[in-house]
């Protein structure tokens, strides 16, 4: 029992050791951030609404496609609005047993993606914002198998999130 009590109390000196960052708030609401019809253009779909929601650590807003083929479908812009310690972007991004999280190089002072599961997140001084594709069709042309259709999706899902990325960071 000693050695939990003293492994939580060298965890808790450590946490306290490392250096505050404080994140800043957004003057522009999150749902602001972008307008829909840059996130439609973006995506290639119509956003029929969009809804803001604040959580413990973050402000969101979920854009709302209309309904496509699998059925409608998200964009999500979440602004994180509690201190994350330096290097903890990487882990804020959702992974599976089949995918990995990598750095994206040119956004921001640090950026992190798992086009698997189509989320970025992007680092610029203390404000970090994490972005969900979800709303991204892609059809399989008729002449390209499943993996060459993976391999276009991907590539596509990627490029709108380094996009969206990018005009966040411009505001």
């Amino acid at each position: 029992m000693k050695k939990y009590f003293r492994a939580a109390a060298i965890l808790l000196v450590q946490l306290a050791a490392l250096p505050a960052f404080a994140a800043p708030a957004i003057a522009t609401p999150v749902c602001d951030i972008l307008p829909s019809a840059t996130i439609a253009a973006l995506i290639g779909m119509p956003v029929v609404g969009k809804e803001a929601s604040t959580g413990m650590f973050s402000e969101a807003c979920v854009f709302t496609t209309a309904a496509a083929k699998q059925g409608p479908s998200m964009f999500i812009i979440e602004h994180y609005t509690k201190p994350l310690p330096a290097g903890a972007e990487k882990d804020m991004v959702m992974t599976t047993p089949t995918s990995q999280v990598l750095p994206v190089a040119g956004l921001g002072d640090e950026a992190w993606m798992n086009s698997y599961t189509s989320e970025l997140l992007v680092r610029r001084g203390s404000a970090v914002h994490k972005i969900i594709a979800r709303a991204v069709e892609c059809e399989k042309l008729a002449d390209e198998t499943y993996d060459e259709q993976d391999v276009r999706c991907t590539a596509k899902r990627v490029g709108i999130l380094k996009q969206t990325a990018a005009a966040i960071l411009a505001q």
